[in-house]
C-alpha cells in the first residue's frame, strides 16, 4: 500500500492542522503497521485485513480497531497515527486500483511499481521537507498495541533509513509525482474529517464500502 514516506508526509500535514500531544508517537504510529517481522505472521494482521462477504472480498476492519482502542485513539497519538495509517491504506488501494486502474497481475508490474515508490520517496522527502528522526520510546514495549502483532522495530527503522537515501535509478512507470501529490491531498482531507468525527466518538468510514474482490 502507501509507502512509509508518503505516510510520513500525510502525517506531517495533519499535525499542522490539529492539536496533538506527541508528534513522535504520531509519526511512529503512522508507520508501525508496516513493521514486518520476518519470523511473525502476515502483516494482514497488523493491518486488520479480513475476509468478508463469505470470503469473496477483503477489507480493513476499521471498526474492530476502533472498538479495541477508541479511548486510546482519542488520548494517545501512537494509536491515532496507527488508525490513520489503516485509513490511508484503504483509501490508497481504491485510489490506485479503481481511480487509476492499476493491474498487478501483468508480469513485472509489481516490481516496476516498487521502483516507482523508491523514486517517489526522494521526490516526497524533498517536497515535504521530511526528516528521519523518529525515536522509539523505552516504554513502547508496554503499549497495548503490541498484543496485535510482534512488530520488528529494528527492521522498521532500518527500512526507513534506506527510504531516505536519494534514489534515481530508472524512470517512473506508473505512480507519478502528480499522483503522489493528489493522493496525499485526498488522504489528508479524509483523515482530518475522521479526526473530527472521532472527537464525537463516531466515524465517517464504512470499511465495507471499500471492500475489494480477492484476486
Amino acid at each position: 500500500m502507501a509507502s512509509r514516506i508518503i505516510h510520513l508526509a500525510i502525517t506531517k500535514i495533519i499535525l499542522q492542522n490539529i492539536m496533538f500531544q506527541d508528534a513522535n508517537k504520531m509519526y511512529l504510529g503512522t508507520i508501525l503497521p508496516d513493521a514486518y517481522n520476518i519470523n511473525g505472521p502476515s502483516t494482514d494482521i497488523s493491518h486488520f485485513k479480513e475476509n468478508v462477504c463469505d470470503g469473496t472480498k477483503k477489507t480493513y476492519n476499521l471498526t474492530k480497531f476502533r472498538t479495541m482502542f477508541m479511548d486510546k485513539i482519542r488520548t494517545n497519538d501512537l494509536y491515532l497515527g496507527y488508525y490513520l495509517h489503516l485509513i490511508q491504506d484503504i483509501v490508497y488501494r481504491r485510489f490506485v486500483y479503481n481511480d487509476h486502474n492499476w493491474n498487478p497481475t501483468i508480469p513485472g508490474n509489481v516490481q516496476k511499481l516498487h521502483n516507482d515508490y523508491r523514486l517517489i520517496n526522494t521526490y516526497v522527502i524533498d517536497k515535504y521537507n521530511l526528516l528521519n528522526n523518529i525515536d522509539i520510546s523505552d516504554t513502547f514495549q508496554d503499549e497495548e498495541i503490541n498484543k496485535i502483532y510482534p512488530f520488528d522495530l529494528k527492521q522498521l527503522l532500518n527500512g526507513l533509513e534506506n527510504d531516505f537515501i536519494p534514489y534515481k535509478e530508472g524512470e517512473i512507470f506508473f505512480f507519478t509525482d502528480k499522483m503522489a501529490d493528489e493522493y496525499i491531498e485526498k488522504a489528508v482531507e479524509l483523515c482530518l474529517d475522521e479526526i473530527n468525527a472521532l472527537g464525537n466518538k463516531t466515524s465517517l468510514f464504512d470499511e465495507m464500502q471499500y471492500a475489494w474482490r480477492k484476486l
